[in-house]
């Protein structure tokens, strides 16, 4: 874990907009992020996914923190689900083509969406009359001022059309 300062943001950011970060970090897991937090003293903090939702109109005088949670793993299955957990780092569209390619039914129509796993259930992603609440069981969600992780249920999420407890 490394924190940079005044590191342009342009490969961060589908646009391509080259604005630059104050300060700048990459975490791998929720111990890294737990740690960044803590030597964070001065807000505002950016946590940064895929990059395809936002559009930076100057520089970022505060943190950026990049999430790289990889990991897709089968976890469990039972006669009529299959249960996959992905990291919140996972490029969407690579997840979905990594299920398609081992005959994981389900998240087909939801290829080409551009972002990341974690960002996924924030709106609800859907295409061609899917959304991700039908296929969807659970996620970690970290806690930016508890600095705690907590396991929300698919009801926990309140999904909605391109809405969820996340936007509240």
């Amino acid at each position: 874990m490394q924190i940079q300062q005044n590191i342009s943001l342009k490969q961060f950011n589908t646009f391509g907009i080259d604005v630059a970060a104050r300060y700048f970090a990459a975490f791998s897991s929720t111990e890294e992020l737990t740690e960044l937090l803590v030597s964070i003293t001065r807000p505002p903090t950016l946590i940064l996914g895929g990059g395809s939702n936002i559009l930076f109109t100057k520089n970022y005088n505060g943190w950026v923190l990049k999430n790289k949670i990889k990991g897709i793993e089968l976890i469990k299955e039972d006669e009529h689900h299959l249960y996959v957990r992905a990291g919140a780092g996972e490029n969407w569209h690579q997840f979905v083509s990594y299920s398609i390619q081992r005959n994981w039914a389900g998240v087909e129509n939801l290829s080409l969406i551009p972002g990341e796993v974690g960002a996924s259930p924030m709106q609800n992603i859907g295409a061609y009359g899917v959304e991700l609440k039908e296929v969807f069981d659970e996620l970690d969600a970290f806690h930016l001022k508890d600095k705690k992780v907590y396991r929300l249920t698919v009801n926990d999420c309140k999904f909605g059309y391109r809405d969820s407890i996340f936007k509240k």
